[in-house]
């Protein structure tokens, strides 16, 4: 198969729907009848601060193996066309980062990294190597964190697949959803922190003293 560009938004499109299946949300919900939406995210990390760590690690593993198969089935279909690759993988992490009727999804970091691993294993591993130690530093936020994916993954694509311009354009959405999705938590946590503080400030006010008739 020589891909077109219309079989990468097909592939984008169909990797959109694997990532975003909401694993972590649906276990949960299953297994303890609550609704991580109310939690904070719908990713593993969610899952495991509101249900613990063997509902998370259940979930983590799913989360890879989403991104895993994204990958590959597309370099498969594809004939290990890199920039065909790079596009599903890039759907893969849309869905999982803005899944359609969640507020919030998850990171995006798992199916990107093990999509990559799979299926374009110097790419994945130079994204690895430069991403996921600031990544487990940062807890996956923060502007160093998006700093490091700004580099790594069109970085990494560029140089995993031998110089391929054409994983730019998939590098540079990747970058987009992942950065956007760090820079929308870091928000939600500074409002809920305002929210915080706002409500310590009118409770823990001195109530003024009562004036005698």
């Amino acid at each position: 198969m020589n891909p077109t560009p219309l079989d990468a938004g097909i592939g984008f499109a169909a990797a959109y729907a694997v990532g975003a299946l909401p694993v972590a949300w649906l276990l949960v919900r299953r297994r303890r009848g609550i609704d991580l939406r109310d939690n904070g995210g719908t990713g593993a990390l969610d899952a495991l601060r509101v249900a613990g760590p063997g509902l998370a690690l259940l979930a983590g593993i799913i989360e890879l193996l989403k991104g895993g198969a994204v990958g590959l089935a597309a370099s498969l279909v594809s004939g290990h066309t890199g920039w065909f690759v790079a596009s599903a993988i890039a759907g893969c992490v849309v869905g999982d980062a803005f899944p359609i009727g969640f507020r919030r999804g998850g990171r995006g970091l798992v199916p990107l990294i093990s999509g990559l691993v799979l299926s374009l294993p110097t790419a994945g591993l130079l994204c690895a190597v430069i991403a996921l130690p600031v990544a487990i530093f940062t807890r996956m936020g923060g502007r160093v964190y998006e700093l490091a994916v700004t580099v790594a993954v069109p970085l990494g694509l560029f140089l995993g697949t031998t110089f391929e311009w054409r994983t730019l354009a998939p590098a540079a959405v990747i970058v987009l959803a992942l950065v956007l999705r760090s820079h929308l938590r870091r928000q939600a946590r500074a409002r809920a922190a305002l929210t915080q503080r706002s409500g310590a400030t009118i409770v823990d006010q001195p109530q003024p003293p009562s004036q005698e008739p």
